[in-house]
């Protein structure tokens, strides 16, 4: 029985936790009504959370008539996350509050990833250098959060697969929670993006949609009812490696034809420097300052851009590639909401329409016919943000209990 009252207890304070977090400022009895718990409750919990000042007061409503009930909110500067995005290009760190505002960002060239202590030393310090720019923000600092892609065990936090770093059954966890005394999490890169736009950006609203990354790779994420999906072995959203031309060239995972080697950014701009190399494809390699080694996706969607023909051939094929994964998702998925991540979004007025055309064209007929498509709202942050929110997900699935670190 008084396993069953805990448990009924933390429901209780996630549920007006979350409310508050949704919905504030908002009124205890707005929240008793909307939650359909009594007020006596209400009044337990929020006495709680602001003992632990996670929420303030911040005034009285006007009222019609009666007494002006107080207004209750978040307090986001009262506790403070740090998310790390663990890129292929870069290395990026920042602090956040409660509200996913960002207070410090600090970034550095990911560089060699082999062997990998080289590559969680420079993370680590990075890390650090951060917490010194902190000052007394550091004592109520609620953990780190770290985005890293590959495949992730989802009991142990072991990076069991990234192609990306070409590591296998690293302890990426374990050597962060060795270093520092505070809590630290680790979640796929691709899956803190999706959380980061549920909190905070464009899948607000939505319960169930795909989150897309178009960059150097190709990922993706999914939401069931609100929550990431991470499926029975953690290796959910691998949308990069579905096969689509059995004998397609070698991909980074080992197999053959998988969409990222055929439309990634990487994909995309291999294939502009095999053009230049063939003495093809001039406008592109003037773009470039005529150097090849510079050739990248941005290259060729510039040159696209301009009304390059060649360019635009690399770019459809890519398109159509991407479209056609993506529909097959749709039919099986039928999502509210596709949102779209990634590098290859800076260019998203060339890419998106022309996306969305190709998804339609091959999704089955009436399928999907209500999902939306949009571009993700936080940028280049995206994936340092998700990963701070992390912590932010953790305090509210305990019910806003504040962890110590040891």
């Amino acid at each position: 029985m008084r396993f069953d009252k805990y448990v009924m207890a933390q429901m209780n304070k996630k549920m007006i936790l979350n409310m508050i977090i949704q919905k504030g400022p908002i009124n205890r009895a707005e929240i008793a009504r909307l939650s359909g718990l009594s007020v006596p409750t209400v009044m337990k919990i929020t006495d709680e959370f602001s003992q632990s000042r996670l929420i303030r007061t911040i005034g009285k409503r006007e009222s019609t008539g009666g007494r002006q009930p107080e207004l209750i909110e978040i307090n986001k500067e009262e506790y403070f996350c740090i998310g790390l995005d663990v890129g292929h290009n870069r290395l990026k760190v920042v602090v956040m509050n409660l509200a996913g505002e960002i207070k410090l960002r600090r970034a550095i060239p990911t560089g060699d990833t082999l062997p990998p202590e080289t590559a969680i030393y420079r993370m680590i310090s990075l890390v650090r250098e951060i917490l010194g720019g902190m000052g007394e923000q550091k004592q109520r600092l609620l953990g780190l959060g770290i985005g890293m892609p590959g495949l992730l065990d989802p009991d142990t936090g072991m990076v069991n697969f990234s192609p990306d770093f070409g590591w296998e059954h690293v302890d990426l966890l374990g050597r962060f929670q060795n270093e520092f005394g505070f809590p630290v999490l680790i979640e796929n890169a691709n899956r803190v993006m999706a959380l980061g736009e549920r909190w905070f950006g464009a899948g607000r609203s939505a319960e169930d949609f795909l989150c897309v990354n178009l960059g150097h790779g190709i990922g993706s994420a999914l939401v069931f009812d609100g929550e990431i999906y991470h499926g029975n072995s953690g290796s959910s959203g691998e949308i990069g490696h579905i096969t689509l031309e059995k004998d397609g060239p070698l991909c980074e995972c080992g197999n053959h034809g998988c969409l990222e080697a055929l439309a990634s950014g990487r994909a995309i701009a291999k294939h502009g420097l095999e053009l230049a190399a063939s003495g093809k494809g001039k406008r592109i390699l003037e773009l470039a300052g005529g150097r090849k080694e510079e050739i990248e996706a941005e290259t060729i969607f510039r040159a696209a851009m301009e009304g390059d023909g060649e360019a635009e051939d690399i770019l459809d094929n890519a398109i159509e590639y991407i479209g056609i994964a993506i529909a097959g998702v749709v039919n099986l998925f039928d999502p509210e909401l596709i949102i779209f991540e990634g590098g290859l979004m800076k260019s998203s007025s060339y890419l998106l329409p022309r996306l969305k055309e190709t998804i339609r064209r091959h999704q089955m007929h009436l399928a999907g016919r209500n999902v939306q498509f949009l571009k993700g709202k936080l940028g280049e942050d995206i994936t340092a943000v998700g990963a701070a929110t992390l912590l932010l997900q953790d305090l509210l699935n305990h019910g806003g209990e504040i962890k110590k670190g040891r």
